[in-house]
């Protein structure tokens, strides 16, 4: 049930279509001199374990490499935790079972839709529908965030301006030229909020469109895909936070600690919800109230969970409490207005203007 191949190729036409989507989007906003017929993306996968993605362009070329550690390290912890959550779903049944005698609480369950049809499910098939639909929310997160950096102008203006490839997603480049560790997180901080905006409307598409897009064996309702993405993204971050050791707000760090990137994500999607950016057609039953609760829970969920596993105190909301992250934060939306102007000329889509 491991098999990685299905989502390298799913993550290779998800690149192609979202590349597509935007490439339709620029035509009626692009008013350079680059030619949307004359750009095109390669994307491909990067046989290496760690986690890691980059974007770079050349020649009128964009160029998207993600590392096969996101899809392998990400659906391995998924299915775990998947496994658990299943086994603690077993365990809560109304009957005995005799672990000596061979049972090992797999079962199997007739899901029935409406018009009386029906599917049989078993445990694993389950364990595997919750971890691939996890998987996805985490490459689709990471794969957009790089495409941010493209299409926002960053590794144009990078390339062009200060001889600068690409900005590493989480190992160290200790070629920075001429451009400020601040102007990077900076920067990192837009594509973080490009990929956030593209993960949330996506969302929203398959929540208006649940019966057609998403598949009934995850046995979830509509409102549950809010809670399962916040879930996945805040344990990218997690995961992130544990390999970096990252907590610590300093000058010369060109990204900002992983919590505070996460808690920086979860406000701008709450804020825009607020707001009404964002037009809900929300199902009987549902509310904004109950969709924000599922966005808080996930996040507070995943904590939960990868803290008891590794033993770890990790909480976004010490970083909320934190001056050091305010302060962070109010730097970088500062200097967001200096750079936007450097940026407007390479970037091909309308780039956040501040209100002032």
């Amino acid at each position: 049930m491991r098999d990685k191949e299905v989502f390298y190729k799913d993550i290779e036409k998800r690149a192609q279509t979202i590349y597509e989507g935007y490439q339709y989007i620029m035509k009626s906003s692009l008013t350079k001199d680059m030619s949307i017929s004359k750009t095109q993306l390669n994307f491909f996968l990067r046989n290496d374990r760690r986690l890691g993605g980059k974007a770079w362009c050349k020649n009128n070329i964009d160029y998207i490499e993600i590392n096969t550690g996101v899809i392998d390290n990400f659906f391995d912890y998924f299915y775990d935790f998947a496994e658990k959550l299943n086994q603690k779903f077993i365990k809560n049944l109304p009957f005995k079972r005799d672990e000596n005698k061979g049972d090992d609480g797999s079962y199997s369950l007739l899901l029935q839709d409406e018009n009386n049809g029906g599917i049989i499910l078993n445990n694993e098939t389950i364990d595997y529908n919750l971890a691939s639909l996890l998987t996805v929310f985490v490459s689709r997160f990471i794969l957009t965030h790089e495409l941010g950096h493209l299409l926002n102008g960053h590794c144009k203006y990078l390339n062009d301006n200060n001889d600068i490839n690409y900005i590493p997603m989480y190992y160290i480049n200790n070629r920075t030229n001429n451009i400020s560790p601040l102007d990077i997180r900076t920067m990192e901080m837009d594509a973080d909020a490009f990929a956030a905006t593209d993960s949330f409307r996506n969302l929203l598409i398959l929540y208006n469109n649940f019966e057609e897009k998403v598949d009934a064996a995850l046995m979830i309702k509509p409102i549950d895909l809010f809670f399962w993405w916040s879930f996945a993204i805040r344990s990218n971050f997690l995961i992130s936070q544990r390999i970096l050791n990252d907590e610590e707000y300093t000058p010369d760090r060109t990204h900002l600690p992983s919590v505070a990137r996460f808690v920086l994500i979860l406000f701008s999607i709450i804020n825009s919800v607020d707001s009404g950016i964002y037009k809900i057609n929300y199902r009987s039953g549902d509310s904004e109230e109950g969709l924000l609760k599922n966005i808080i829970d996930g996040a507070f969920y995943a904590e939960k969970n990868y803290n008891s596993n590794f033993y770890t105190d990790y909480a976004m909301t010490e970083t909320m409490e934190n001056e050091k992250y305010t302060n962070a934060v109010l730097e970088m939306q500062m200097n967001w207005d200096n750079l936007r102007n450097k940026l407007i000329s390479f970037s091909r889509l309308p780039l956040y203007k501040r209100k002032k």
